[in-house]
């Protein structure tokens, strides 16, 4: 009966309601819509925003024309002019924001520069090689690791049924022994800090008890706070705890002398809860720790780095770093709308406590001097790169639309980790995968050249801008190996190609 009477009523008054829904719906679209994007506007492309986003544009057009109307039929109101310039830098904002977000996607609508060119030719190495089997750079792919669909809603593409741990496990197990030559994963690790020790003219020692070991991981889009969930990139918890097991169980290093950091942003609850459930001993740190939330303040060693040229980079690095006697570089392969890539190189931004993005070619580089610096890239032991997404920005989430890797795996993902001894050559690497697949639409298409700081650091003793690095008080010699593959399809280097290369070896690990 009352149900009757409601339709009745309704059917009365149909246009009144339709108006009402009309209004009614397109305020709350708007309001949710600006509320979402205006602080993070990467979260346009999200579903729920890519649903409202129509409703709130055509409701901001009506409000438009209902003003025109009031404003000629009652002149008084044309002094509202102020009201009308407002609504209309509201739909300029949505409209920019919209564009910005949707047309740069997979489609390339808005980006169409040219695919960035490298400035050196295919195969022609630069730098002298590092590592135990010198310019290796180990990759393992397996495609039935990550099965995320990218259709929210339905979890994060972090979660267990979607990011297979198992299979991190043996990816992460299998680089070792193929990246050191060893049969256990025990004897990789030993043969990793031995190598390090004896490059660092420590003598031929491996991980000594007591020691001290810090992870850097990447975690730039968690703006959300320890609850961030929002499908943006950043370290997986898979391969931050496959690390941890391995530090752990094969190396022997004991918790307490384990730290996983990310100074300047924060460590996220996903990430921090699973690890600290299995190695409770194990410290962490980062930008809003405070002790009692499980991580650790950030404590600046002010005036640690020196720099060779002129950078706005910070000279603090946190103290706990500073009082590590190793450290494990573990980034992530995207790309960046102002540097045009995020490898191992950049993952060092989230070392120090300010950081630059304005870079030319043949002038002085800053990540020159952190890889240089014994106090960071000279504590490394091992570079990761964890791509078992990768992404054409650092902004975009994790969707099949963003970073489908199309070109290179028929739309599946990377589900890729890499590993070196070298930190040039796993950039350059990375640098061409990412390339490769992204081409013009890398990085939006907005960074600046590329491998400056890979030829800058492969010739660190005499290099293209002349820069004399120096970090700690003596010029820097070559870093390691840079060079470009021969083409995407083949991905082959000097070292794949002959015996006697001087480069890279990308070795395929299965």
């Amino acid at each position: 009966m009352i149900l009757k009477k409601v339709l009745s009523l309704f059917s009365k008054n149909q246009q009144i309601w339709a108006k009402i829904i009309f209004w009614g719906t397109g305020l709350v679209a708007t309001i949710w819509f600006l509320a979402r994007v205006i602080p993070k506007p990467s979260r346009a492309t999200y579903p729920c925003q890519r649903a409202a986003f129509p409703v709130a544009s055509t409701f901001v057009i009506a409000l438009l024309g209902v003003s025109e109307v009031l404003a000629s039929r009652f002149p008084r109101l044309a002094k509202m002019k102020m009201s009308k310039l407002l609504l209309t830098l509201i739909i300029t904002t949505v409209v920019v924001v919209s564009t910005y977000e949707y047309g740069s996607s997979a489609t390339g609508l808005f980006i169409n520069k040219p695919a960035w060119i490298p400035t050196d030719s295919v195969n022609s190495p630069m730098g002298e090689a590092k590592g135990i089997f010198p310019g290796r750079v180990t990759w393992m792919r397996d495609s039935t690791a990550t099965k995320w669909n990218a259709e929210f809603g339905e979890g994060h593409w972090w979660d267990d049924k979607f990011t297979d741990q198992a299979k991190v496990d043996v990816m992460t197990t299998k680089n070792l022994l193929a990246l050191t030559g060893a049969t256990t994963a025990t004897e990789a690790w030993d043969k990793i800090f031995i190598f390090h020790n004896k490059s660092h003219n420590k003598g031929k020692t491996g991980f000594q008890k007591g020691q001290k070991i810090a992870l850097k991981i990447n975690c730039n889009n968690a703006y959300e706070g320890y609850g961030d969930v929002d499908n943006q990139i950043d370290a997986s918890k898979q391969t931050v705890l496959a690390m941890l097991r391995q530090l752990v169980n094969e190396a022997g290093i004991e918790q307490k002398d384990i730290l996983v950091y990310e100074a300047v942003r924060v460590i996220p609850d996903h990430i921090y809860k699973p690890c600290q459930k299995e190695f409770p001993n194990v410290k962490w740190m980062d930008s809003k720790g405070d002790s009692v939330n499980g991580r650790l303040p950030v404590v600046w060693r002010n005036n640690t780095l020196h720099y060779s040229g002129t950078t706005k980079c910070g000279t603090s690095i946190p103290q706990l770093v500073y009082e590590a006697d190793y450290l494990i570089n573990m980034s992530l392969v995207k790309g960046h709308p102002s540097v045009g890539i995020t490898l191992t190189a950049k993952n060092h931004y989230g070392s120090i406590n300010q950081r630059e993005h304005s870079f030319k070619a043949n002038t002085y580089h800053p990540y020159v001097d952190l890889i240089g610096s014994k106090d960071l890239g000279g504590k490394t032991v091992l570079f990761i790169l964890d791509g078992l997404y990768g992404l054409r920005d650092v902004n975009d989430p994790v969707t099949r639309e963003f970073a489908g890797w199309n070109n290179l795996f028929g739309g599946d993902w990377l589900s890729s980790i890499f590993m070196s001894l070298d930190p040039l050559a796993i950039d350059a690497v990375g640098y061409d995968f990412l390339r490769a697949e992204f081409g013009d639409r890398l990085g939006r298409g907005r960074g600046a050249p590329t491998d400056i700081y890979m030829h800058e650091a492969a010739l660190a003793n005499n290099p293209p801008s002349g820069t004399i690095y120096k970090p700690d008080g003596v010029q820097l010699k070559s870093l390691g190996v840079h060079e470009h593959w021969n083409n995407p399809k083949q991905k082959q280097y000097t070292r794949n190609l002959k015996k006697n290369g001087k480069g890279i070896e990308l070795y395929l690990v299965k």
